[in-house]
């Protein structure tokens, strides 16, 4: 027992002596190197202790993504515009004489609605009835002096031949003879003279006659008055303008169709000249629906649109409330196409790309026999029927990248 204790007592006499040792040579050792050393056995202790760190496993990613199924049938394509309603026919009326105007009628107001062959003002006719009275006199004046020379004319006629029977006989001299044929042309050429003048007198008439008519402004056709420039009581001249007309029911839609409109339209279509149209008129919350055909195309493209304008007249029995100037939408219907499927422009990566879905999993698909149409490509051949076809556009679309489906309404 007392080896023991001893043993242990010279144990811990000799652990402080190594201690009391390391004390006197830290002791000694510059203060830099024992930073050092501090640090270093620092960071063993810290790379021993740290926690290990398990391997994550790596799950690939699933896209959710709109798709449609390729579905063969006949196609309608159409292509879509927006345009002016106008009126086929606008008239600026206008006094054709001057003079007071005396009376309009109760329909002369602005947004009324007028009829063919409806007197809508009336201008003074005093003077111009005067005229024709004038003109009238003049006219019977000179009917008078041609019927007196015509009768002049006979008898110098007469007399002449008298003249070349005696003549014959030997009884008048050749003086005799000319002298009563001068006087024959001289009479037959003032009556000649004077039928010129019953012509003139009888333009001069009509010339007045037609004054004393435009004294009436008469309204050329159905339509909507608008611009009244004269009242009963405005004097006008020549040539004012007195209001406008636009036709009420005969109109017109123009629209621009793009270039690359107008050249599909023209690779899929022979003609364009009376293809039919669907107008649509959005007002007060209702869609009214008209029917139309193009009457004809702008002779040239516009370089401010870059596009070709077209007309079409309105067909079929119109709305009582339709207006010129109003915002339509145009719809112009093609050619049937036959056996294809109608994608969306939208499912396009690049010029010809698409994706459909195969065991869950993207596969890139070239398109070679195809038409488009605008918004849309109408594919012939390279598709299977109710193949699923990718819609959804995002950046790591790449073959083999596997996807959830979901098919768009």
């Amino acid at each position: 027992m007392f080896e023991k204790v001893k043993s242990v007592l010279w144990g811990r006499s000799e652990a402080a002596a190594e201690q009391g040792k390391l004390r006197r040579m830290l002791k000694k050792l510059p203060l830099p190197l024992i930073v050092l050393l501090v640090g270093f056995i620092g960071y063993f202790t810290l790379v021993k202790t740290k926690p290990e760190i398990l391997p994550v496993e790596n799950l690939e990613r699933v896209w959710a993504v709109r798709t449609m199924k390729a579905d063969y049938g006949t196609i309608i394509p159409e292509t879509f515009a927006f345009g002016e309603l106008r009126a086929s026919r606008l008239v600026e009326l206008r006094a054709l004489v001057g003079g007071e105007i005396i009376a309009t009628s109760e329909n002369f107001e602005n947004g009324a609605r007028v009829a063919k062959g409806d007197v809508l003002a009336e201008i003074d006719p005093f003077q111009y009835q005067s005229a024709v009275d004038d003109a009238k006199a003049q006219l019977q004046g000179a009917i008078a002096v041609q019927m007196e020379r015509k009768a002049s004319a006979e008898l110098a006629k007469l007399e002449k031949e008298r003249a070349e029977t005696l003549f014959e006989k030997g009884t008048v001299s050749k003086k005799t003879l000319d002298d009563k044929n001068v006087e024959y042309a001289i009479r037959k050429a003032r009556l000649d003279q004077q039928a010129a003048l019953i012509e003139r007198e009888k333009v001069r008439l009509s010339r007045m006659q037609r004054d004393l008519k435009n004294t009436k402004i008469i309204a050329p056709f159905d339509a909507h008055v608008g611009n009244i420039m004269a009242r009963a009581g405005r004097v006008v001249g020549l040539n004012d303008r007195v209001a406008t007309l636009t036709s009420a029911d005969d109109f017109e839609v123009v629209f621009n169709l793009s270039d690359d409109q107008y050249g599909r339209f023209l690779t899929r279509n022979t003609e364009i000249i009376g293809r039919p149209l669907q107008v649509f008129w959005d007002v007060g919350g209702e869609r009214i629906s008209m029917q139309a055909r193009i009457r004809h195309v702008g002779a040239q493209i516009s370089q401010a649109t870059r596009g070709v304008d077209v007309y079409a007249i309105i067909t079929g029995k119109l709305p009582s409330n339709l207006r010129a100037g109003a915002f339509v939408s145009i719809v112009m219907t093609s050619q049937p196409e036959t056996d294809v499927v109608a994608i969306p422009k939208d499912a396009l990566y690049g010029n010809d790309l698409i994706y459909v879905i195969e065991d869950g999993r993207l596969a890139p698909l070239r398109l070679a026999d195809y038409v488009d149409i605008g918004d849309k490509l109408l594919v012939r051949s390279g598709l299977r029927q109710g193949q699923e076809i990718l819609l959804t556009q995002f950046n790591e679309a790449a073959a083999g990248v596997a996807v959830s489906s979901f098919e768009a309404q």
